[in-house]
């Protein structure tokens, strides 16, 4: 699934942090998934038969946000029965038709990471309240869809990445960064055109179009770029002369090591 960027409460794997400099906000404004690997887009709170944060499904069944269109975008919520045997944290897992939320995981778990077979890993959702999530085992909650889609992903840093095969490091809407699907496909390089955030290779980020030279709208793929290195590196971004190494970040807003997170972009 792709994930449209947007503020605080955007979509997995979505949304970007709060507060990121206006000249390397990213070009998306939503979170949406169907897949791990599908689009991010923000918004209000979403109606649905049940609510994933409280778990009020009838016994024997757990609360999912659900893709209600087939088309990549968790739009809904509902309760699916709890498959046995269910497959735990980390295990490997099957969503009927693709479809984000028909899976065979475990209460509290959602099958995420999906490719074009619908397999994926079964993913730990977010416990407590929109206003206070929670994670078990140092993961982060990323909160997107209104908190539709609220899950427990690992942190990351774009400059030094360790994410899995298969995935990127992309804003989260807790602040930092988080491994989350690539859904680049052959697309996602330099000055490619681009939407959401997880559309982009590793290394990049899709960027509101004024940031990157030559690009239209909504937005093109652009680097993450070292601050501390750019004085010493003033060419380092690809669109040099005209673009530079901008702060991610507000100045004093950086979460812990993450303060030489620049995006190369046009200052305004």
């Amino acid at each position: 699934m792709k994930f449209e960027q947007g503020g605080t409460d955007s979509e997995a794997g979505g949304g970007p942090p709060a507060g990121p400099e206006t000249t390397t906000t990213a070009a998306t404004t939503d979170d949406t998934q169907t897949s791990s690997s599908a689009p991010t887009t923000s918004g209000g709170p979403i109606a649905g038969e049940c609510d994933v944060w409280m778990q009020d499904c009838p016994a024997g069944a757990k609360c999912v946000p659900f893709d209600s269109t087939g088309t990549g975008v968790v739009d809904d919520t509902r309760c699916v029965e709890i498959a046995d045997p269910a497959g735990k944290a980390g295990d490997p897992c099957q969503a009927e038709g693709g479809i984000v939320g028909l899976d065979d995981c475990d209460a509290g778990l959602l099958c995420w990471l999906l490719d074009a077979d619908g397999l994926g890993t079964c993913t730990p959702m977010c416990e407590g309240a929109p206003a206070a999530p929670t994670c078990a085992g140092g993961l982060v909650c990323d909160v997107s869809t209104g908190g539709l889609l609220a899950l427990c992903l690992t942190s990351c840093n774009p400059l030094t990445p360790t994410c899995p095969s298969g995935q990127i490091c992309i804003p989260s809407a807790a602040g930092g960064f988080v491994c989350d699907g690539d859904v680049s496909g052959d697309a996602g390089f330099y000055g490619d055109p681009c939407e959401f955030l997880n559309v982009c290779d590793p290394g990049l980020l899709c960027s509101a179009g004024p940031n990157v030279p030559g690009c239209g709208t909504p937005g093109c793929c652009t680097e993450f770029c070292d601050l501390a290195l750019a004085e010493s590196m003033p060419a380092m971004c690809s669109g040099a002369p005209e673009q530079e190494c901008l702060p991610f970040y507000d100045a004093g807003m950086a979460p812990p090591g993450l303060e030489d997170v620049g995006l190369c972009g046009i200052k305004q």
